[in-house]
């Protein structure tokens, strides 16, 4: 068998075969590839390379030809010198010489060796059986955007905003308006209600109470004397009218303020605490009821307003809680 199939069998299992006096082949893994031209997809492989500086022998390629050709080892050897001569031969005549399955050796001007593997051949165990492939390139064609198109349909989706009318939130807001402007009269009225009970908080100043003026009433009393009736006098209603020729009228006009000391809803109890007033020197009274049927206690009650804030100013700047009533 020819060497050259013996250094092609190793390069499939070893990584690096030395040819004794030529030099030694080495394999290096290579990946997979892509070629963007002609688009063909090579599998992964190993790359051949020589060098030359690798002489010397290791005995790698002699045993296997000696296994395969069962002949002793020193014969392995003199077949293996017997083919770098005719190697040598062919360079020194031809410049250069084909290695089959592995590659081309050639010599330059200068003497020096170069080598050109052959790449027809996967070395590569775990490819074996996997071939190149070439796959047409994919043509893709680009879209053509017409920007005034897009521009003018985006336009025309733009549309105005419509206002629309929640119901769902209407229903729920509007009842809750209505509640607090009852809520808000209403308040008014629970204030009155309360402004009229006894503040009993000492630590507490009360607030200045506002009243509201009431109608003075007039009281007109007439008294008749010496009452002379005309006989020509006709009486043509069924109401006496007498025409007097003295008549006395009497106006009388009556204004009280009240020092309010507290409302009760017991009589009994008002009446305790004018009896308590009354210890401490106070002209106490109950002046009645009020429209909430409540009885009232003043400490004391004056015809002129003027004499009823100065006693109202002395009572606050000695703690005691009093609004003033006018009646």
């Amino acid at each position: 068998m020819n060497i050259e199939t013996y250094i092609s069998d190793l390069l499939y299992r070893h990584d690096c075969v030395i040819v004794p006096g030529l030099g030694g082949f080495i394999s290096n893994y290579k990946s997979a590839q892509i070629h963007p031209v002609s688009h063909t997809l090579r599998p992964p492989s190993k790359s051949i390379s020589f060098n030359v500086q690798l002489k010397n022998n290791d005995g790698l390629l002699a045993n296997y030809i000696s296994d395969c050709e069962s002949i002793p080892f020193a014969s392995a050897q003199v077949k293996i010198e017997q083919y770098i001569k005719n190697l040598q031969n062919d360079l020194e005549h031809k410049n250069q010489v084909k290695i089959s399955k592995v590659g081309v050796l050639s010599r330059d001007l200068n003497g020096l060796l170069s080598f050109e593997p052959d790449n027809t051949v996967n070395y590569l165990l775990d490819a074996f059986g996997l071939d190149t492939i070439q796959s047409p390139a994919i043509l893709r064609h680009a879209k053509e955007v017409s920007l005034p198109k897009q521009v003018s349909k985006g336009a025309k989706r733009i549309k105005a905003p419509k206002t629309s009318i929640n119901w769902k939130v209407a229903a729920v807001i509007l009842p809750l308006i209505g509640l607090s402007t009852y809520v808000s009269f209403q308040q008014e009225a629970v204030s009155d209600a309360y402004a009229n009970y006894a503040y009993l908080n000492p630590f507490k100043l009360k607030p200045a109470a506002t009243y509201t003026a009431r109608t003075v009433e007039v009281k007109e009393t007439l008294i008749l004397t010496s009452i002379e009736v005309s006989p020509e006098m006709e009486i043509e209603t069924s109401v006496d009218i007498i025409s007097t020729p003295e008549v006395i009228a009497t106006i009388i006009n009556t204004v009280q303020f009240h020092l309010i000391a507290g409302c009760f809803s017991s009589e009994v109890n008002a009446v305790n605490l004018v009896s308590k007033l009354k210890i401490q020197g106070f002209d106490s009274s109950v002046i009645g009821q009020n429209s909430k049927g409540l009885f009232r206690v003043a400490f004391q009650t004056f015809s002129s307003k003027e004499t009823a804030l100065l006693k109202l100013k002395n009572l606050r700047a000695t703690g005691t809680s009093t609004w003033l009533l006018k009646q």
